[in-house]
């Protein structure tokens, strides 16, 4: 049935592209790709001279930034640029380590972008797929706004499909509801590795003179199917020469597992007091002195992990998993996590300090953490002596109350920045801190805009619970492991008006946390050092755009930290307007990376660990694609990893998982903004 569904959104999709000439015609967007997201707002498919009661359509967005005090307009996605690129994995970093398939596990090889959500780390290799209210966008639209997107890759029988339809509109100036369904599915074309995300999300905002409110009901599942990479056991076979379906994988039936996660979220904000500001054309515009927030969050999150018929997988001198601790017939280990956070704020807005002219804010937060888990097996014995396993389950809640503050300048047209302090002051986390700071700004040079900025904070942390301690059927560990400490600092310079971006960075973790191919976490008290840095640069010469973003990083030791020393992103194209209403690129993308000791991944905890049996890298994917955008529609073909075969060497994405070979994908995204 959700086939024929796909099939007939599909077909309507397309009939609609082709009868839209009756559409308002909206103009490809500009080249630059650097700055997308990056803020500024867009205003959509406005008419050139509206007649009679007709509304030009008028989208506005934004996500909630400063622990959710502060609104950054962010442009809404319509531009054909990029638009290929529809994997999200590769929309957060050029390089990733992954298992191959749409959906799947991930990891950035960029060390600063890899991404952790404390206190689950079972969410950490699928961020890209379970939605955040940090990073979520709110609306506001003189009309209803509609987005439906569909994507399709193939061949058939191992076909990928991503749905997406998006509906919002406000219910007066100040109110705004929506919701939007997503879903992936993508059968994989290796045996056992069919990955099925799904997310619906329903939101509303209210933006008064006074008051705010900005609320969130986030519902994401993903139901992926493992098979733990090639088998060792035919380390010989050469893969690459095979069909993918008879490529031999650890896992062939039975085994995967299932992230279930609901999110509620609710900030809201109340203006105190009146100060009048002159603006610079002399009028005077009244400003609240204070505001004050309050923000409440809860996740629910729930990890299965499963293997039928575990005696099947055992008639092997070398198993996937040396050990079973609980049931030797099938695998069912199980973690419930719920998060219940409630934070309070006062901000004094910075056109309220005349004397020095910057923000302040102060919150207190408590965070309320509560999980139920396997817990470690014990041993009862029969009158005949003969062993029978106990199983237990446990459940803990950890608490912890934080207090900080900002000190931030938002406003004007040069130089921004903040810096702030965390500190937890009561419980699990007690003596942990945080101390960020950054800045921004923006001047002129001659005829070019330029500007500077940086970064950074100090960080101490306590492991998480499930780093210390962890009782599964083929993994378990208990660990007393000390607090992690980190120094991040990064910095650089950007010229939109050359297209350039030049920055660096330095990571200095001590304490640090990493795992081994064994699936246990260990720690090292050696200060290690992870140093980047990074060329982002848009070249055009006429018609033909060559996007590029290199990435060089060091690491002290590859052991605890490896990184690829090189890599790169290209995406180079020729664009250009036909009959005036259909504007068009075609060009390709290419992706690399040097080798290094790419992580394994360990379906039991969904964790990326370290290895060192084999490098993986110096091998280009290149993608070729043409894009296209007629009036309100954007359409892609595109041909994924068109140089298989060259150069004829393995395709890893991560260590013992192939990537895909060559397949042809198209989409398609529509708006409708009545």
């Amino acid at each position: 049935m959700a086939f024929n569904f796909n099939k007939y959104l599909l077909t309507l999709i397309i009939s609609l592209l082709f009868a839209s000439s009756t559409l308002a015609q909206r103009t490809l967007s500009g080249p630059d790709q650097m700055n997308r997201g990056q803020g500024g707002q867009e205003r959509m498919g406005e008419e050139s001279a509206p007649k009679g009661d007709f509304i030009p359509p008028d989208v506005r967005t934004w996500q909630l930034r400063d622990d959710f005090t502060f609104s950054d307009t962010v442009a809404v996605d319509t531009i054909s640029s990029s638009y290929q690129i529809y994997n999200p994995i590769y929309r957060q970093s050029i390089a990733q380590a992954w298992l191959g398939n749409m959906g799947s596990a991930h990891q950035s090889m960029i060390f600063d972008e890899q991404q952790r959500h404390y206190g689950h780390m079972f969410y950490n290799s699928f961020l890209a797929y379970l939605p955040q209210p940090k990073k979520f966008n709110f609306y506001n639209t003189k009309t209803p706004y509609v987005n439906l997107t569909y994507h399709f890759g193939g061949p058939k029988r191992y076909s990928e499909e991503y749905i997406s339809a998006l509906y919002t509109q406000n219910i007066n100036k100040a109110t705004n509801v929506g919701i939007q369904y997503q879903l992936s599915s993508s059968v994989g074309q290796y045996q056992h590795q069919k990955a099925e995300n799904q997310n619906f999300k329903f939101w509303s905002s209210y933006n008064g003179e006074r008051y705010n409110m900005h609320m969130a009901f986030i519902y994401a599942l993903i139901n992926n199917q493992e098979n733990g990479g090639i088998s060792v056991n035919d380390a010989n076979v050469d893969w690459h020469e095979l069909d993918p379906k008879d490529i031999p994988m650890n896992f062939t039936k039975n085994t995967g597992h299932k992230i279930t996660n609901y999110q509620f979220f609710y900030n809201h904000s109340l203006s105190i007091g009146n100060i009048d500001v002159q603006q610079n054309d002399s009028t005077t515009t009244e400003l609240p002195v204070s505001t004050v927030y309050h923000t409440f969050k809860f996740d629910h999150g729930k990890r299965e992990y499963k293997i039928d018929d575990l005696e099947f997988f055992y008639q092997t001198d070398n198993p996937f998993y040396p050990n079973i601790y609980r049931d030797s017939l099938q695998t069912r280990d199980s973690t419930t996590y719920n998060n219940l956070t409630n934070t309070f704020q006062i901000k004094f807005n910075e056109e309220a300090n005349s004397l020095l002219r910057f923000g302040l804010r102060a919150y207190i937060t408590n965070d309320v953490m509560m999980y139920k888990f396997p817990g470690q097996t014990s041993w009862d014995y029969d009158s005949k002596g003969k062993g029978i396993p106990v199983y237990q389950t446990r459940d803990t809640t950890l608490v912890t109350t934080a207090i900080g503050g900002q000190i931030f300048k938002n406003m004007g047209d040069n130089f921004w920045w903040n810096a702030g302090v965390k500190l937890y002051i009561q419980g699990y986390r007690a003596g942990d801190s945080e101390i960020t700071g950054s800045l921004n700004s923006q001047f002129r040079i001659r005829k070019d805009t330029a500007g500077f900025f940086a970064n950074g904070g100090i960080y101490l942390r306590q492991p998480e619970l499930f780093e210390n301690q962890y009782f599964s059927n083929h993994l378990q560990w208990s660990k007393d492991f000390n607090q992690v400490k980190s120094i991040r600092i990064r910095g650089g310079i950007r010229i939109p008006t050359r297209r350039l971006e030049l920055s660096g960075g330095v990571n200095l973790v001590t304490e640090h946390i990493y795992w081994l191919d064994d699936g246990l976490p260990y720690q090292t008290s050696s200060v290690l050092q992870v140093l980047n840095a990074r060329l982002k640069k848009h070249f055009i010469v006429g018609r033909i755009h060559s996007v590029n973003d290199a990435v060089l990083q060091y690491t002290s030791d590859e052991r605890y930290i490896p990184v690829p020393l090189f890599s790169f992103y290209n995406s180079t194209y020729y664009q250009n307007t036909l009959f005036k209403v259909l504007h068009f690129q075609i060009g390709f993308d290419a992706r690399y990376h040097t080798e290094y000791y790419a992580p394994m991944y360990m379906p039991a905890t969904g964790q990326f660990v370290n290895q060192t049996n084999q490098k993986i890298g110096n091998y280009p994917f290149v993608d070729a694609f043409i894009n296209m955008q007629l009036k309100r529609a954007r359409i892609y073909v595109k041909f994924d990893h068109v140089n298989q075969g060259y150069p004829n060497e393995p395709y890893y994405t991560t260590y013992q998982y192939p990537g895909n070979p060559r397949n042809l994908k198209f989409g398609v995204s529509w708006n409708f903004y009545d």
